[in-house]
C-alpha cells in the first residue's frame, strides 16, 4: 500500500522519527537501506520504505506491506502541527501601525487595576 503525507517537519527530523518509530527499539524492523533522502526497513514479513520529497512543506511518501497501522500512527504523527506552530504564527507577525497611545503627550501612570496589599487589613 501506499500512502503521502504532507507535514511542517523537516526531512531530517522524518528520517530520524521514522528511525526511531519503525527501528529496533520500537517495531523491531531492520535499517536495510539508508540515503539522505529516504530509508527501508524490513521485518515481520513486511517492509516499510519512507521517501522525502522536500519543499515550503515536506511530502513523505511511504510504502508498505504488513505494516499499515503503525504506518497510520506514524502519518497521524507527523502530519499534525506542533503544538506551537499556530503561536508562533501569530507571534511573527508584524505588529499593527496603529497606536494606543495618549494624543495630549502626557503618560497616565495610574495603575489599571487595585493591587490588594493584605497588611493593610486590620484582621482581628
Amino acid at each position: 500500500m501506499r500512502y503521502e503525507v504532507t507535514t511542517s517537519w523537516t526531512p531530517e527530523e522524518v528520517l530520524e522519527y521514522a528511525l526511531d518509530y519503525f527501528g529496533p527499539g520500537q517495531t523491531g524492523l531492520e535499517v536495510t537501506s539508508r540515503t539522505a533522502q529516504g530509508i527501508v526497513l524490513q521485518g515481520g514479513g513486511g517492509y516499510v520504505a519512507v521517501q522525502i520529497q522536500a519543499a515550503a512543506n515536506t511530502t513523505v511518501d511511504i510504502e508498505t506491506r504488513e505494516w499499515d497501522y503503525p504506518v497510520h500512527q506514524f502519518m497521524a504523527r507527523i502530519g499534525r502541527r506542533r503544538w506551537w506552530s499556530n503561536w508562533w504564527r501569530r507571534r511573527s507577525k508584524t505588529p499593527e501601525t496603529t497606536s494606543q497611545a495618549p494624543t495630549s503627550g502626557t503618560v497616565d501612570h495610574q495603575p489599571i487595576f487595585t493591587i490588594l496589599n493584605n497588611r493593610d487589613q486590620n484582621l482581628s
